[in-house]
């Protein structure tokens, strides 16, 4: 699993991203939350700089966490 601080914001950001989020990792595979803007993307592949690039070509910034940081 790979989890991303971002900038997204509501669900017309979310919306921006969604379409192709479900194509290439599955909509059960990636989970935005709001609350937080943390995003986390389930992939059986490597899937960071996939994941970097489409959001920043989006205009949105991305940052990789540790899973340890949201315990």
């Amino acid at each position: 699993m790979a989890i991303f601080k971002t900038s997204l914001a509501d669900k017309k950001d979310l919306s921006l991203i969604a379409p192709v989020f479900n194509i290439l990792f599955g909509e059960k595979n990636w989970l935005f939350a709001f609350e937080n803007k943390v995003l986390s993307v389930v992939s059986s592949v490597p899937c960071v700089e996939v994941v970097r690039h489409l959001l920043k070509e989006r205009g949105f910034s991305c940052e990789e966490m540790n899973a340890y940081a949201l315990v």
